[in-house]
This record gives structure tokens, C-alpha cells and sequence, in this order.
């Protein structure tokens, strides 16, 4: 066993696992579980079809490539979402402009006591985007040392182990807020993605691996000082007037 490959493919699935997970408690709460659920396989199992068909012609990309790549798609979402997140910390995002809260209304206006298309689409989109970002990493890592087994191994291990965690701890996760689920997770993606976009450009972190452990927590304390900042701003333009 290559703890190294493993370790590195359950963190980087657990993330995306985490994302698929906050928008099915999103849609679940609204639309009901059913849809949510429906969606979210869906999108799962299209990914894992893909891959065992076009899984051996991915090891023709350069390694280098496929760590472009990924942190490319992780910063991509990532700076999404910490750019809602701040703006919602600190004070300055309208609901109109509030993604969640449009997700919301759009899945209230059509939501009935049967199935509910927008809500499987929702949830099926953001399956496939997210489990496809596992594929390109398990790929990336399995192409690095020849350790497909570890690779797999360590993302079918973060996504059982979550499973398992979300049924058990079901009612509270329920009651955490989106907005704070995200914060955490654009943590995660912008810290994780700077690394791999990093490794891919050839570059040497002083702290190596252990860069993934430190980046997510950097970028975390940079997000809460810019929403302090505009929330700041925001008191002082109030005191104003």
C-alpha cells in the first residue's frame, strides 16, 4: 500500500464528495430527498461509466498536464464560491445575487409531491462535475506511481466513510448552514487546488505534501480578514449616512 497515493486520493475525494453532499442537503431540505438523491447517483454513476470506458486512454495525458488540470478546475470553483462566501460574511451580498437563495426559489416554485426535475438536474450536474474531478484525480495519482489499486482504494474509502458519517450524523449535518459548509469547502478547493496547479508548473513547496495541510488553512484566514474588512467598510459607510 502507497499511503502516499492513497492518503492523497481520499483528501482530494472527500472534497468533492463533501460539495455533492451540500448541494443534496440543499436540494433535499427544499425539493425532497428522493430527487436530490436520484440526481446525485445519477451523475455518479454516468462518471464511473465514463471512466472504465475511457479510463486507460487517460494515461496518454501528461502527468504534468492532468495536476494543471485539476488544480485548474478545483481554483476554478473554488474562487465561485469564496467570492459568494465573503460577500455574504461580509455583509455586502443582496438575496437577489444569492445563489443559494435562487437555487431555493426556483426549486419552491416547482416543487410537488412527486418528482421534481429541476431538482434531479441540480443535483445530477453537480454529481457529474464533481465525481468527474475525482476521476481526473485518481487518474493523476494512479499515472504518478502505477498505484491504481491505492488510488481507487482512497477514494472509495472517502466516499463510504462519508456516506456512513452523513447517515449517522444525518440530523445535525442538517442543520449546519450552507453558507459556513461552503466556506469550509472553498478552503479546501483553493488551498488543495494552488497546490496541485503548483506541482504541475514544476514547482517546489518548501513543506511538500504537507503544503495541502497548511494552503487550505492560509486561504481560510485570507477569506474571514477580507469579510471583516468589507464588513468593516460596510459599518462605517452606514455610520455615515
Amino acid at each position: 500500500m502507497n499511503w502516499e497515493i492513497f492518503l492523497g486520493s481520499f483528501a482530494g475525494a472527500l472534497i468533492e464528495f463533501v460539495e455533492i453532499l451540500g448541494v443534496v442537503i440543499v436540494v433535499g431540505k427544499v425539493a425532497g430527498w428522493h430527487n436530490a438523491l436520484l440526481g446525485a447517483a445519477g451523475g455518479i454513476g454516468l462518471t464511473a461509466i465514463a471512466s472504465l470506458v475511457l479510463g486507460k486512454s487517460l494515461t496518454l495525458i501528461p502527468l504534468d498536464l492532468l495536476k494543471i488540470a485539476a488544480g485548474g478546475f478545483l481554483i476554478a470553483f473554488g474562487q465561485k464560491w469564496t467570492r459568494s462566501v465573503v460577500r455574504y460574511y461580509g455583509g455586502i451580498l443582496k438575496p437577489k445575487d444569492d445563489e443559494d437563495e435562487q437555487l431555493k426559489q426556483q426549486l419552491q416554485e416547482e416543487v410537488s409531491s412527486g418528482w421534481n426535475y429541476l431538482a434531479i438536474v441540480t443535483t445530477f450536474k453537480s454529481a457529474l462535475l464533481e465525481s468527474l474531478e475525482v476521476a481526473i484525480a485518481i487518474v493523476a495519482l494512479g499515472v504518478t506511481a502505477g498505484k491504481w489499486l491505492d488510488a481507487i482504494a482512497g477514494a472509495g474509502s472517502a466516499g463510504v466513510g462519508l456516506l456512513g458519517f452523513a447517515f449517522l450524523l444525518r440530523h445535525p449535518i442538517n442543520q449546519i448552514p450552507v453558507k459556513l459548509m461552503k466556506f469550509f469547502a472553498a478552503m479546501l478547493l483553493m488551498g488543495f487546488g494552488i497546490y496541485w496547479l503548483g506541482e504541475g508548473l514544476d514547482f517546489h513547496w518548501y513543506t511538500g505534501s504537507l503544503a495541502m495541510l497548511w494552503l487550505p488553512l492560509v486561504w481560510g484566514m485570507l477569506m474571514a480578514i477580507a469579510a471583516l474588512i468589507l464588513r468593516v467598510g460596510l459599518q462605517k459607510e452606514e455610520a455615515i449616512s
